[in-house]
């Protein structure tokens, strides 16, 4: 007689069994294989760039960002704090121009909800939808540059 843990020795029951089994194998072996191949492609990568000889960049080239020493390098970019600087200083905007942005979008009929100088989804939605009506692109955030159009009329 075969000797199991289940009392009842039907064959429905030992095949869910070998079922629940076969199930737990294969996901078993899905995530060995899924590491494996993250370890090579962790090792693949850097090696093939290392021994390729050929231009990478990982990121784009920015102005803020000097030009590296050299593709093979590992150093972190030295940064232009200049073009860092005027380019925060330029898009910053206060609260009191915000509050100039959003009582233009105003009187232009587009809601930017409250005037309370704040730069948010209402504003950002109300700017979009007058740069539309002007057939600009639409922006991702209120700035000087984005709202230079509306300043200008």
């Amino acid at each position: 007689m075969l000797v199991t843990r289940f009392p009842d020795l039907s064959f429905r029951v030992l095949l869910q069994e070998c079922s629940r089994r076969r199930d737990e194998a294969l996901d078993e072996f899905r995530e060995r294989v899924a590491g494996f191949l993250a370890i090579a492609l962790v090792v693949a990568v850097p090696l093939y760039w290392t021994t390729s000889g050929s231009e990478v960049s990982l990121v784009q080239e920015s102005e803020a960002a000097e030009p590296a020493t050299g593709a093979m390098t590992l150093e972190a970019p030295l940064v232009n704090p200049d073009a860092v600087l005027n380019r925060l200083e330029t898009n910053r905007m206060s609260r009191s121009d915000v509050r100039a942005v959003q009582s233009q979008l105003r009187l232009r009929g587009f809601d930017p909800g409250p005037i309370d100088g704040l730069a948010g989804k209402r504003t950002l939605s109300a700017l979009n939808a007058y740069r539309q009506s002007v057939s600009l692109l639409p922006v991702q955030a209120v700035s000087r540059e984005t709202v230079a159009e509306l300043q200008g009329q």
